[in-house]
């Protein structure tokens, strides 16, 4: 996931495991006839041998690639779709967290960036799931409000409402981080002059429901959505993150701004 460069030939790496998250030297991996250093790139799924050490990081005895992942180091589009996904996973995981659930979404995730066309719903995908798996899912099926009953109500999205080209003035929809997820159309009236409380539209709830559900299949790649509607729940979902993050995420920010400047296509 991450590397940098230790003394004058070494390298230390940040990996991704299903044992969980490690870091790990590679010695001598800059030097130039090292047997280690094409199977250290970032994005590679490799097969490592580590040796334990008592008094600094693991040593990396042997290593083979898996699954290179190259698309992902040749293209810049794809390539910081890729980081967006390491740093989530760097931000909610310290070392010794994670497991084989979140290794195997993980590399699901970099195959997906090599293959689809809709970046987009991947990250949205990938989103949902690595938040259910730190503990952090939003709600997306029960209004998070205070209500009298003292239970938020099962949210019922019409079958139109999945709709995205159907513009029909329906009332929106409220996200509230603090709250940790929707808020149905009266309690977003209620409490939308709350700075944390930002706009979902109904067909946004619809597409997070559908990525969060899961899984990943034929139906769920095939879907058509918008630029407007992935500008809209890209929107909620930066804030929804940044609020528990309590900092913005770097290669997020990046691929924003190479779309404003239209170095890459949507």
């Amino acid at each position: 996931m991450r590397r940098r460069n230790q003394g004058e030939a070494d390298r230390v790496l940040t990996l991704c495991t299903p044992l969980g998250k490690l870091v790990v030297i590679a010695k001598g991996a800059r030097k130039v006839r090292s047997r280690k250093a094409g199977h250290i790139e970032l994005f590679c799924r490799s097969s490592f041998v580590i040796a334990r050490s008592r008094s600094s990081w693991d040593i990396v005895s042997q290593a083979e690639t898996v699954e290179a992942h190259a698309t992902l180091r040749e293209d810049l589009l794809r390539g910081t779709h890729a980081r967006y996904a390491i740093e989530l996973f760097d931000r909610f995981f310290i070392e010794g967290e994670g497991g084989q659930t979140v290794f195997d979404l993980l590399d699901h995730t970099l195959t997906w960036l090599c293959e689809d066309d809709d970046l987009d719903l991947v990250a949205r995908f990938y989103e949902q799931h690595l938040l259910g798996l730190a503990g952090f899912r939003p709600e997306l099926f029960r209004c998070v409000g205070e209500h009298e009953e003292g239970k938020g109500h099962e949210i019922q999205l019409r079958p139109r409402e999945a709709n995205e080209e159907a513009h029909d003035g329906r009332a929106p929809y409220g996200f509230d981080p603090e709250r940790g997820g929707v808020l149905c159309p009266d309690c977003y009236e209620a409490q939308h002059r709350r700075p944390e409380v930002v706009t979902l539209s109904p067909n946004g709830l619809a597409f997070l429901q559908d990525c969060q559900r899961g899984p990943y299949t034929t139906r769920l790649r095939a879907m058509s959505i918008s630029s407007a509607l992935h500008a809209e729940v890209e929107r909620v979902m930066q804030h929804y993150i940044t609020y528990h993050l309590e900092r913005s995420v770097n290669s997020g920010a990046f691929l924003r701004k190479l779309k404003r400047e239209g170095t890459v296509d949507r």
